[in-house]
């Protein structure tokens, strides 16, 4: 770590893999992994106390440097005024002994309140904490030049050189999905066997491309109220993919389509959305045609929904398969 690292580090996003990476390697800056191990303890604010999160921080840590205390989903234990003060004064009263990753595997703020200046109340008081002292850091969805960037520079840290059009045609194929991203990465290291830099060649042999196609295409029938067609997409898909990567692809569908509506109800055309979604022509072009098949406020409440189900299938209530079968059932009925 830095002489001066921050106490606080506030994580939120939609990219858990990419926050359980963060959290690793903050971890391995402990030092010895089993000493690390001693010093780490991860708490879940929908089941521990806030006496368990004040022992937690309080404790000096053991032959290290620093401890370093994951406290999961905050929000959930701090939902009211009172305990949100509460909360937020022990924050402040945290030493530097101890590293706090705060976690929350969604957008605190999403793009509609950003827009209108309503921050949420966790993120201003990390603004407002200044970066001496919290971390802020958005795990948000990666899109376009951003994906390929992140592919090259996972590769690099396997000792692959990834060529830019590959990751390029990488990006492109997996969408937002860092997860799946990884998977691929691996994959086509695997099958260069890190002789030479991977290039667009092998990601066109390798990584299936028919993810993308069939994720419009179950948009679509979602769009027209076909619920047989959108079926038959779905579990077409996932003979070939795991449940929760085609709910996350689902989700960023639907996200883009929120954010196009709102770029064309605005007034906007095909390039704005290219430009502000940071998307492929292509790309735009589809997401324009498909926003206009719903209206914004069905579109709010179809991301609403996929939050909730995000939700209730990270924490066991549901399974993700299920889940989209009751979605797609919900929604053609």
């Amino acid at each position: 770590m830095t002489n001066s690292p921050p106490v606080i580090y506030l994580l939120h996003g939609e990219d858990d893999f990419g926050i359980a990476q963060f959290v690793a390697e903050l971890k391995a800056k402990l030092g010895d992994p089993s000493l690390a191990e001693m010093n780490t303890t991860v708490l879940d604010g929908r089941s521990c106390s806030f006496n368990e999160l004040v022992t937690a921080t309080q404790a000096m840590p053991f032959l290290a440097h620093r401890r370093l205390v994951v406290l999961k989903h905050p929000l959930a234990r701090f939902s009211n005024e009172p305990a949100r003060r509460k909360f937020l004064e022990h924050l402040d009263r945290i030493p530097a002994s101890t590293a706090l990753v705060l976690i929350e595997y969604r957008l605190l703020t999403d793009e509609a309140a950003r827009k209108k200046k309503k921050i949420h109340w966790l993120e201003k008081w990390a603004m407002d904490a200044g970066k001496e002292r919290v971390l802020l850091r958005t795990f948000g969805n990666l899109t376009g030049g951003e994906m390929a960037d992140w592919i090259q520079k996972r590769a690099a840290t396997m000792g692959v050189k990834f060529s830019y059009p590959a990751a390029s045609l990488l990006a492109s194929l997996v969408g937002s999905d860092v997860r799946m991203a990884d998977h691929e990465i691996q994959k086509l290291l695997a099958y260069t066997n890190g002789s030479r830099p991977v290039e667009a060649e092998d990601v066109d042999l390798l990584t299936p491309s028919a993810g993308v196609g069939n994720i419009f295409s179950l948009v679509d029938a979602l769009g027209n109220r076909n619920g047989q067609q959108a079926m038959k997409m779905f579990h077409h898909l996932l003979a070939e993919q795991d449940a929760l990567q085609i709910f996350g692809m689902i989700v960023r569908q639907f996200r883009l389509l929120l954010l196009a509506r709102e770029i064309l109800d605005d007034g906007g055309n095909v390039d704005e959305i290219a430009h502000q979604l940071k998307v492929q022509p292509f790309l735009a072009q589809k997401l324009a045609v498909q926003a206009r098949r719903f209206s914004l406020p069905g579109l709010e409440t179809i991301y609403r929904l996929l939050s909730e189900i995000d939700v209730a299938s990270k924490s066991g209530e549901i399974e993700a398969s299920l889940a989209i079968d009751t979605l797609i059932a919900d929604l053609t009925a």
